[in-house]
C-alpha cells in the first residue's frame, strides 16, 4: 500500500531522470510492494523515444497537462489528452513529441518493457487481454467534453467521467468547482482517494489548502475528508478506488 499523503506540491520536488531517453519525472508516490506509481512526467522537445513497439503487464494511464506526444508518429496527444491502457497493450512504436509536454503517467504495477519488434499492426492493439475492469480508452480529449451538472452546497458540481471499472466503481474524473463555491463535498473514507489540482485552488474541510498541482493520495481507511469550498474555483483530476 501506498503510505497517507496529506499534501504535497509537483513544485517542491526535485527532478530525477526516467529511463535512458532523455524523460525525466517528479514521483508524487509508490507502492512498495507493487511499484505502482503516480509521476510528473516531463517530455523534452523534440524527443524521439526507442522506436521499438512494446507492451507492459500492468496498466497504465497518461493525462497530458499541456504539450504533445506520440506514440506512433502521426498522431499526437495534446493539452487535456487522456489515455488508460490495460496491461497486454501493444504500443510505443514511434514515440516522440514536437513541443514537449508535462504529463500525469499513473501506472499499475513494474512497467518492465517487453519488446514487440516486429509488431502485427502499425497502431496499438491487444496482444493479450489483462481484465483490470477498465477499457481501453484511446486519446479521450477531455477538453471537448461536457460537463454533467450537479446542484451540491452551495451551487452547481461538473464531472467529467474519463475511465470507469463498471464491477467496483473505482474510476478517474475530472471534477470542477465554481468560484465561490462552497460544499462539503465528501469523500467516502472507506474508499482510496487521490487527487492533483490542475488548476486553480480549493479547500478541504479541515482547513488545508490546495493550489495548482497539489497533490495528495489518501488509502482507504484514512481519516474522513471532504472538500469544503473553493474561492477561485478549481479542476481536479481525482481518482476513486486507490
Amino acid at each position: 500500500m501506498r503510505p497517507n499523503l496529506a499534501k504535497l506540491s509537483v513544485d517542491d520536488l526535485e527532478w530525477e531522470s526516467l529511463g535512458t531517453h532523455g524523460l525525466r519525472r517528479k514521483l508524487l508516490s509508490r507502492d512498495e510492494e507493487t511499484n505502482a506509481v503516480t509521476q510528473y512526467v516531463d517530455i523534452p522537445k523534440a524527443w524521439k523515444g526507442g522506436g521499438v513497439a512494446h507492451f507492459h503487464e500492468f496498466s497504465e494511464e497518461v493525462y497530458v497537462l499541456h504539450g504533445d506526444v506520440s506514440l506512433n508518429g502521426r498522431d499526437y496527444l495534446e493539452d487535456g489528452s487522456y489515455i488508460y491502457r490495460p496491461g497486454g497493450v501493444v504500443h510505443g512504436h514511434d514515440e516522440g513529441a514536437r513541443q514537449g509536454c508535462h504529463c500525469i503517467i499513473r501506472t499499475g504495477g513494474k512497467m518492465e518493457l517487453n519488446l514487440i519488434h516486429e509488431p502485427a499492426e502499425e497502431d496499438e492493439y491487444v496482444l493479450h487481454h489483462v481484465d483490470d475492469g477498465r477499457p481501453l480508452v484511446l486519446d479521450l480529449k477531455t477538453n471537448d467534453m461536457l460537463w454533467a451538472r450537479e446542484h451540491l452546497g452551495s451551487g452547481s458540481i461538473g464531472w467529467k467521467v474519463l475511465s470507469l471499472d463498471r464491477q467496483s466503481g473505482d474510476h478517474t474524473v475530472m471534477l470542477d468547482l465554481p468560484a465561490g463555491w462552497s460544499g462539503p463535498l465528501d469523500l467516502d473514507p472507506a474508499l482510496g482517494w487521490e487527487w492533483l489540482v490542475i488548476r486553480g485552488g480549493m479547500e478541504l474541510g479541515d482547513g488545508s489548502a490546495f493550489g495548482t498541482l497539489d497533490y495528495s493520495y489518501r488509502p482507504a481507511g484514512s481519516a474522513p475528508t471532504s472538500i469544503a469550498g473553493s474561492e477561485t474555483g478549481a479542476e481536479v483530476l481525482l481518482w476513486r478506488g486507490v
